[in-house]
């Protein structure tokens, strides 16, 4: 399909899906969702859900923010400072492999027990040993833990590594007795945050309400609502309609009809994320690498950004964007070149192209599935047939991260330091998310830089291990994301730069 013939159809396709919406909701809309617009219940809207009552069997953004309005963490990032803050840790240290925590005081969860270091190991010792815990790699530097005192907790490390920190970030902290039960379903969760919960009803409505004995500043929202709808479209429709409150991933076309409403209210912020296209050399003829090259030449990521995403997002020529560190701006991918893809496809063997299997998420990303259509017709351009696949988001996230797709389209979000994308994707054996890759080079300088405290020498590193990456082309850089939000006017809100949409500090405008 040409750029311009998918630009005819979009109109008349939205155009369906919105009148098809509309009647959906003038119909068969639940009760609950018309108080809406009640200055005490806010409904947040995704394109994906909350599918576990597991904590620790998501990693989404979305989903560990709403997770994370529950359950806190030790720490949390601070992005204008490119570091980190305490949440349930007062302070923390790091000599050699030992990283020790000292806990704040006072702190209850939501049934009104002490919370300890006790739940701080548990609870991690879960994430390491739950078979359905997706953020096990996270940890898997932790060689043991210690609690010497109720308030202190010591995490000692396999090896030398420079940023624990970004892996122990974002971990939230259940009670100990809930942690150790391993069922999905611990009863209620109960977590120290400013929310607690009440409902949930899975894949569909994740219902919490505001913690009267929060430790912290107390939230001002009384109940929030986390809802997928994976259309925009039908996002959008229920924003209009008064049916939902705030709504991500707002399509770039929508942006000033709904800016001019003036209900609504849209923030466009530049997020951390890098979209990248993964190649896995497990799967022929991914393995070589002349071929991979070709597939990088191929697409015109400038073209996408302009005629898809319509100038909101940022171009990357790397794997980083520039508030990262070990971002370098003389590294770069190969940049769009259909005759030279060519040349490569006849070089690596395949003059007449080949045929693969690409699996792109819907609902997740801006414009995710359309974005596909047109990478797949870009491929097709220099001879390479690209059978496009596009699982629901539950099953897209799990069967990525097992190794199952040759080709897919993804992004790592809330990304402050390379060392977290380049161990998680392209370090040998770490995990099988481009399965197939190693470079003993590349594993050399990653081990190297994790035992390196010196910040300068430690960021040269990275730029080489950017380099090596770049050059193999396990992975082709897309660009970095304007996340778009749109909100009823009344709502005090910031948009964030890492997708966890929270309302721990919102409130409503004075009348």
């Amino acid at each position: 399909m040409h750029i311009s013939s998918w630009f005819s159809r979009r109109g008349k396709f939205f155009h369906r899906i919105l009148i098809v919406t509309a009647v959906f909701l003038a119909i068969g809309t639940s009760a609950r969702l018309s108080s809406a617009q009640s200055r005490s219940r806010v409904i947040i809207a995704h394109g994906v859900g909350i599918y576990s009552l597991n904590p620790y069997a998501v990693n989404t953004s979305p989903l560990v923010a709403a997770w994370g309005s529950l359950m806190e963490s030790l720490i949390e990032p601070d992005y204008e400072k490119r570091g980190y803050r305490g949440v349930l840790a007062e302070s923390w240290q790091l000599k050699g492999t030992r990283l020790e925590f000292k806990l704040r005081k006072g702190v209850r969860f939501h049934d009104g027990s002490p919370f300890t270091a006790a739940d701080v190991v548990a609870s991690f010792k879960r994430i390491l040993t739950d078979k359905n815990s997706l953020q096990a790699p996270n940890l898997e530097n932790v060689k043991d833990m210690e609690a010497p005192d109720p308030h202190s907790v010591i995490i000692n490390l396999k090896r030398l590594d420079a940023n624990i920190l970004e892996d122990i970030n974002n971990r939230v902290i259940m009670k100990q007795a809930a942690a150790e039960k391993m069922g999905e379903a611990d009863n209620r969760p109960i977590g120290t945050g400013p929310f607690k919960f009440t409902s949930w009803e899975r894949s569909g409505q994740f219902v919490i309400r505001r913690n009267e004995s929060y430790w912290g500043r107390p939230a001002m929202i009384d109940e929030v609502v986390y809802k997928a709808i994976q259309e925009d479209a039908a996002r959008i429709s229920a924003l209009e309609s008064s049916q939902v409150d705030v709504i991500s991933n707002i399509p770039p076309h929508e942006v000033g009809r709904l800016k001019a409403n003036p209900r609504l209210r849209v923030q466009q912020v530049q997020g951390l994320r890098p979209l990248f296209l993964v190649l896995s050399p497990h799967y022929k003829p991914l393995d070589n690498p002349k071929l991979r090259r070709a597939m990088s030449h191929a697409i015109d990521r400038e073209r996408i950004i302009k005629h898809i995403l319509e100038g909101n997002a940022y171009p990357l020529t790397g794997m980083l964007s520039p508030q990262v560190f070990g971002y370098d701006p003389g590294a770069k991918a190969y940049a769009y070149d259909p005759e030279k893809a060519k040349q490569l496809l006849v070089e690596a063997g395949f003059p007449n192209g080949f045929e693969i299997d690409y699996f792109s998420p819907t609902g997740r990303y801006p414009k995710d599935k359309e974005v596909a259509l047109v990478i797949v017709e870009q491929l097709s351009r220099v001879g390479i047939k690209a059978n496009l696949k596009t699982p629901e988001w539950a099953i897209f996230n799990t069967d990525y991260k097992k190794g199952k797709y040759p080709m897919y389209l993804t992004g790592r979000g809330s990304l402050v330091d390379a060392d977290a994308l380049f161990q998680q994707y392209f370090r040998t054996g770490v995990t099988p998310r481009v399965l197939g890759y190693s470079n003993p080079k590349l594993d050399e300088i990653l081990d190297l830089e994790q035992q390196t405290f010196d910040s300068k020498k430690r960021e040269k590193l990275l730029q080489d291990a950017h380099r090596i990456i770049l050059e193999d082309a396990p992975a082709i850089p897309l660009w970095n994301a304007m996340d778009i939000y749109a909100h009823r006017a009344d709502l005090v809100w910031t948009a964030p730069p890492d997708e966890k949409v929270q309302l721990k500090q919102a409130s409503f405008k004075t009348k």
